[in-house]
């Protein structure tokens, strides 16, 4: 089948012009990688195909076999990312590349992006475990350690931080703005530095902890070892947190460090905050990520089982034997 009726060479125009995309881009490493991939399943696809010059259709038929081949949403929405910005790119660019006339249209212009089965991977704190998690943690405090580990929670469950910005934050980084305290994060990859409000009760906690600090560690949180200006290890960190679940009896619940970034940004969208708020909330730089939020919260308020369930049985015997159940 050669539907552009033209001979495809050993090299596919398609190769060069990807590459000429990616080096135009600043793109991180790993987006490198990723759209190198998609470009070349895309071009196998097409050589396979005898395509020179793709339309819209072909696109419609890639995703079909991508989907045939069982490949996750995920992966297809990125492989349908990396085309819509390469062929935008190629259309901008037609004239100043010399490009032939068929690049001057978007193909991708009408391909919708593939719609992500969204699931959150860890588990969450509920409302009382997090309650719980804040007081004991707090009720604990007696050695320095344990000043800092509260103010570590605290800081986590109310600003959404992640285990990088937390070993890695600065002392010199957290200051008042106007008798707000704020804290500077260093974001990998960039000049510039995120500003984080930091809740009253987490300044108070973060306050009681640096009083007790009697060294010169640049470091907001460390690991009080003599004569070292050196952050948290990551390992130290994760066994830290381990012991932390066990001393406040919530080890049962399963969750990770990371599950408290998680955690805090269901609070944020239960309390009533937009998806658009969390985003900015969570630093997020796609709100592709942050939907996974409010479709997790959706599912769970969704009754469709309990629905289904009074369906097939008569509802007073359900509620019956659901009774049953919870009392034995």
């Amino acid at each position: 089948m050669k539907p552009n009726n033209q001979t495809i060479t050993q090299e596919h125009p398609l190769e060069a012009l990807s590459e000429t995309y990616i080096h135009s881009k600043d793109f991180s490493p790993a987006t490198v990688k990723t759209y190198r991939i998609a470009y070349q399943k895309f071009i196998q696809y097409l050589k396979g195909s005898e395509i020179l010059y793709a339309k819209t259709s072909d696109v419609i038929r890639f995703r079909e076999h991508q989907r045939d081949l069982g490949l996750s949403s995920f992966y297809i929405h990125i492989q349908i990312s990396a085309l819509k910005g390469l062929y935008r790119y190629l259309k901008v660019n037609q004239i100043k590349l010399s490009l032939p006339e068929v690049y001057a249209y978007d193909i991708m212009v009408a391909i919708k992006s593939e719609k992500i089965q969204h699931k959150i991977g860890k588990p969450v704190l509920t409302l009382e475990e997090a309650k719980q998690l804040i007081m004991r943690t707090k009720e604990m405090r007696k050695t320095i350690h344990q000043y800092r580990n509260y103010a570590i929670i605290s800081l986590m469950l109310t600003s959404g931080l992640s285990v990088h910005d937390i070993i890695h934050a600065r002392l010199s980084d957290y200051r008042r703005e106007e008798w707000v305290p704020v804290l500077f994060l260093n974001r990998r990859n960039r000049q510039d530095k995120d500003r984080v409000k930091i809740s009253k009760g987490t300044a108070i906690a973060i306050d009681d902890y640096l009083k007790r600090r009697k060294d010169s560690n640049p470091y907001l949180f460390h690991g009080h070892k003599a004569d070292r200006n050196q952050c948290l290890n990551r390992t130290f960190f994760y066994t830290m947190f381990q012991a932390l679940l066990k001393d406040t009896g919530l080890e049962y619940t399963g969750i990770t460090a990371h599950s408290l970034r998680h955690t805090a940004a269901l609070f944020n969208l239960e309390r009533g905050a937009s998806i658009e708020e969390t985003k900015a909330f969570l630093r997020h730089s796609n709100i592709l990520t942050t939907l996974v939020y409010q479709t997790y919260i959706a599912r769970m308020k969704d009754d469709s089982e309990y629905q289904i369930d009074a369906m097939i049985l008569k509802e007073d015997e359900m509620d019956a034997e659901w009774i049953q159940y919870l009392l034995y």
